[in-house]
């Protein structure tokens, strides 16, 4: 049986953000493919000129020809990546679906401020050079596109049905730690799971977690390929 991993990269990101995962899979002997979303460039003009309806097709062609491949294909979808993996899993019969970060409520701003008075205690403005990039590489069109993402994806959770793993990071500033319980609590699914995980923030795949995360992931796509063989 060929089992493949479909994963989706963040908001504004790129492969990048995923790529240790990519790796540790293909190592596994799992095919994998991380499609670039629409108007994700890296060019501010092109993230403007997108819509979440750009985003949403783009993985989703890439998942047509993904599935043509494969016997049984799992969605990981990072932050952003994770909605749309959602809507994807409404449309497509695929295997299982794995959150990493998914908002449902995002920017922890009791998080952001206590990181930024650690630049300032520490004399190192690492966290607030990484907010200001934030904000200059997301357009204000792009930020109403992922709004009106979210708020058309929460209504698609009672519909999925299929395994899902739910991956939070407990340090993420970015996606507020309770849009994990919500997932949980609203996905239809009669096998679900949350895993938390300390020492990450919102870039897990390349945080001091990612080790775990990565063989928390593999566990639960080996159990679920277990099931279908039995």
């Amino acid at each position: 049986m060929r089992i493949g991993c479909f994963i989706i990269h963040g908001f504004g990101g790129n492969i990048e953000e995923v790529a240790p995962l990519i790796g540790y899979l293909n190592e596994k002997g799992l095919k994998t493919l991380c499609p670039v979303l629409k108007g994700h460039t890296g060019k501010r003009k092109d993230f403007a000129a997108s819509t979440y309806e750009d985003w949403i097709r783009s993985a989703e062609t890439g998942l047509q020809e993904f599935l043509k491949d494969c016997d049984r294909v799992i969605l990981i979808g990072f932050s952003m990546g994770g909605l749309i993996a959602v809507n994807l899993a409404k449309k497509y019969e695929v295997f299982a679906i794995i959150t990493l970060n998914t908002p449902i409520y995002h920017w922890d701003l009791n998080k952001i401020v206590s990181n930024l008075r650690s630049d300032l205690k520490n004399k190192d403005l690492t966290n607030l050079k990484r907010y200001l990039k934030a904000a200059q590489n997301s357009p204000f069109p792009a930020l109403i596109n992922f709004k009106m993402l979210l708020r058309n994806t929460k209504p698609l959770l009672k519909e999925i049905k299929c395994p899902i793993l739910i991956i939070q990071a407990l340090e993420d500033d970015t996606t507020r730690i309770k849009s994990a319980e919500f997932i949980l609590k609203n996905v239809a699914s009669g096998k679900k799971k949350i895993i938390y995980y300390p020492n990450s923030g919102h870039l897990i795949c390349r945080s001091l977690a990612s080790k775990e995360v990565f063989m928390d992931v593999s566990e639960f796509i080996k159990t679920e390929a277990d099931t279908i063989i039995m």
